[in-house]
């Protein structure tokens, strides 16, 4: 894994250590940020509204991040970048 997987890794590692659960599909949504980002800047992003979403949504125990929700962080983040 290349060193943005490896720093989206971390970031989920950290989430679940803030909120004491397991992301069962952390690899697979480790791979998916990784392939759609383009820089550290947008992995600190994807990773800090993925740690509101489970914050808000009172995550516990083993949790699914579902794609649809990356969807549209990834959508969001595009928009953001090419608005900046």
């Amino acid at each position: 894994m290349d060193e943005i997987g490896e720093q989206v890794k971390a970031q989920l590692m950290m989430i679940e250590k803030i909120y004491d659960l397991k992301i069962i599909n952390r690899d697979e949504i480790a791979g998916l940020i990784a392939s759609n980002v383009d820089n550290n800047r947008q992995v600190l992003t994807i990773c800090s509204s993925l740690n509101s979403w489970i914050l808000l949504n009172k995550k516990k125990g083993n949790v699914v991040i579902p794609q649809e929700v990356l969807s549209r962080l990834f959508e969001t983040t595009r928009w953001q970048e090419k608005h900046a």
